[in-house]
């Protein structure tokens, strides 16, 4: 069966409701912090400094920076 993008896209939605409608919240809390840490380091070192300065500060960028999180 070939889907088109629509389809799939729902498909692909609906999959990922049954999946995390089978999790705990403990379950939920450890698949989000191992997708966040994949996709940060795609990020280059100026990215996630960036995007940290401009959520929260430059302070904290420099504390997380130097281990003081």
């Amino acid at each position: 069966m070939t889907l088109t993008t629509e389809q799939f896209n729902k498909f692909v939605e609906n999959y990922v409701s049954l999946i995390m409608e089978g999790m705990d919240s403990e379950s939920i809390e450890m698949m989000v912090y191992d997708l966040l840490v994949k996709e940060y380091k795609t990020y280059t070192e100026e990215e996630i400094v960036g995007e940290i300065k401009e959520l929260y500060s430059d302070e904290l960028a420099a504390d997380l920076m130097e281990g003081n999180w």
